[in-house]
């Protein structure tokens, strides 16, 4: 079995948490970044990263500033001073510490939701800076439910909104013994907004599983991300941001291009079908604008995993998508890999 852990790494604004899982015997398979959504923390990989560990590849997965046990910048700071840069520079202080641990191995970089937005900014701005910053090696990207490269914000904002009304149409329809909710959601963008509070739009499992999770996910899946994953608030200038394009795919390619493994892929976008927030269709279109300007048939591959809602590390295609990243780390057909 894999060892895990949990410690504190240092960064230039303060400590990050940095959650470990590394295979017992010594590998030469790269070592793997995972970077969490909105909302959320590392916790969220905490049961996902033994199974890709266990394939021989060491793991990590980091909480971003204000998430998790990260270090806590105060409202002011978080909403108003923490924009996709700030936590570019957390993810840098993650590869820093992997680079000490893996000198000679390129990473390869995985980001769920709002964390393979950052991922994407990530190695547009690096690939533009690499004569200054050439340390920042990548050898893959894989997008996990991902943000698209034009942002999203407007689209997310609207289905968010959308399945709070579902919910709460639902819940005025129950038998009168069920405890009610709050009224139903005001037309617009309040519902949404509310979500950078503590008291927000995923305030009760029942609204987590509303928006991130199949209606066949355990309870103890619902529960466990509620008790253990949930942030207390997320970034509005992130989000904001985020209303307009990140990144570009030619730079994303470009800056993997030089580490890029020996089967020549790059870029792994996985969808969830069930995904009410980030739906498949728009994790096609984002491969898309990959495939449009990548140059081999491997380098930017799409995999549409059923029956799973948008937190597929731990919805019920967990075991799928955690055999669907190791099959496209080993250079296998992703088609073989069994449902």
């Amino acid at each position: 079995m894999p060892s895990s852990g949990v410690v504190l790494i240092a960064s230039p604004s303060g400590p990050l948490e940095l959650l470990t899982c590394i295979p017992q015997r010594p590998t030469a398979q790269p070592p793997l970044l995972f970077v969490h959504g909105s909302n959320c923390s590392a916790a969220c990989f905490r049961a996902f990263l033994p199974l890709i560990a266990s394939a021989g590849y060491a793991c990590y997965a980091v909480s971003l500033r204000g998430h998790g046990k990260s270090w806590q910048p105060n409202a002011f700071s978080f909403h108003a001073l923490t924009g996709l840069n700030a936590y570019v520079a957390d993810v840098e202080a993650a590869l820093a510490h992997l680079e000490t641990a893996h000198p000679d191995a390129a990473p390869v970089l995985l980001g769920h939701s709002m964390g393979g937005s950052v991922l994407q900014h990530a190695l547009t701005v690096w690939e533009a800076q690499r004569k200054q910053k050439s340390w920042r090696r990548t050898a893959g990207l894989v997008l996990l439910a991902s943000g698209p490269l034009w942002g999203g914000t407007v689209d997310i904002a609207r289905k968010w909104q959308a399945a709070d009304a579902a919910l709460a149409k639902a819940q005025s329809l129950a038998p009168a013994s069920v405890p009610t909710s709050p009224p139903a959601p005001i037309k617009g963008w309040i519902p949404w907004l509310q979500s950078f509070a503590p008291k927000s739009g995923i305030h009760t499992p029942e609204h987590v599983r509303n928006k991130f999770f199949s209606a066949e996910a355990s309870e103890d899946a619902v529960n466990s991300w509620f008790r253990d994953s949930k942030s207390r608030m997320e970034s509005i200038r992130v989000s904001i941001s985020m209303c307009w394009p990140i990144a570009e795919p030619r730079p994303v390619l470009a800056a993997i291009g030089r580490d890029a493994p020996p089967t020549g892929r790059k870029v792994l976008c996985i969808a969830a079908e069930k995904d009410c927030l980030i739906t498949a269709d728009v994790s096609k279109r984002n491969f898309d604008a990959y495939q449009s300007v990548c140059e081999g048939e491997e380098e930017v591959l799409f995999v549409e995993l059923p029956g799973s809602a948008h937190h597929l590390m731990l919805d019920i295609a967990r075991d799928r998508c955690a055999d669907t990243i190791v099959a496209w780390l080993q250079g296998m057909h992703l088609k073989d890999v069994k449902t």
